[in-house]
């Protein structure tokens, strides 16, 4: 048998897949590597155990499952069989393997005013926006690129959040331009700024859709259990024996 491992009959968006995929499975191995390096146990026995667990828990791949133990490792430790010794190892890899790295934000708006102050109007307009929306956790920040073109940046590990915030942040702009008589304009939508961040989910994302999955699984489960237990009614043993008699009577005519 012949197995053709070229790629000329295959879709680019297939290629790229599978190409992330085994991205990320590298990455996973190299974990797991040197997990079993660590506890002196051979990588095989780890992938049985535990490792192969890992994509069988509602996750589309063991990289997102490591992802998610660096913020929460109860989801993740709480859904597979592994032991306490090994849980600590594996999360000490984890950390000094995939750094998470923040991701900057960035959005562009146009100010103009034509009043007499007009340009303290939008100082004012974006030192109202720092004031409200920065604060311990957060700092937005806000640079002119050409008049009367500003940008919007925020530096942060959760893109959603990031964005939430750089919205907050327009929304006071254009409420104190209003106000002055200015004018505001959005002129992009958010977007990262880099390559970083780009190819792989949230953290949010992945615990949202990791919650889903199991939500379904949950569901489905007991629908499966509610069927069985409506069979519970039914006496298999009576219609044997009704079939039986009818079978008999049949025979003597």
């Amino acid at each position: 048998m012949c197995i053709d491992l070229s790629k000329k009959t295959l879709k680019a968006d297939a290629v790229d897949e599978a190409k992330k995929r085994y991205v990320l499975s590298k990455k996973v191995h190299a974990i797991m590597k040197q997990t079993a390096v660590k506890l002196q146990t051979p990588v095989l026995t780890l992938y049985e155990q535990w490792g192969w667990d890992l994509y069988e828990i509602g996750f589309d791949h063991a990289h997102d499952a490591f992802r998610i133990a660096l913020a929460d490792p109860e989801q993740v430790f709480s859904k597979v069989d592994i032991p306490v010794e090994h849980q600590t190892v594996l999360l000490e890899t984890i950390r000094h393997k995939m750094t998470v790295n923040p991701l900057k934000i960035r959005v562009d708006f146009a100010c103009t005013c034509t009043t007499f102050d007009g340009i303290e109007v939008i100082r004012e307009a974006m030192l109202t926006a720092r004031h409200e929306v920065n604060d311990a956790t957060w700092t937005v920040e806000f640079k002119m690129i050409a008049p009367p073109i500003y940008k919007c940046e925020v530096v942060t590990h959760s893109r959603n959040e990031g964005e939430a915030k750089l919205k907050q942040a327009l929304a006071v702009i254009k409420r104190v331009m209003k106000e002055n008589g200015g004018h505001f304009k959005q002129k992009s939508e958010p977007s990262i700024i880099g390559d970083k961040g780009l190819d792989e989910p949230d953290l949010a994302e992945l615990l949202d859709n990791f919650k889903a999955r199991q939500a379904e699984d949950d569901s489905a489960n007991e629908e499966e259990e509610n069927n069985d237990e409506g069979m519970g009614d039914i006496d298999l043993t009576e219609n044997v024996a009704a079939e039986e008699d009818s079978s008999e009577e049949e025979e003597k005519k």
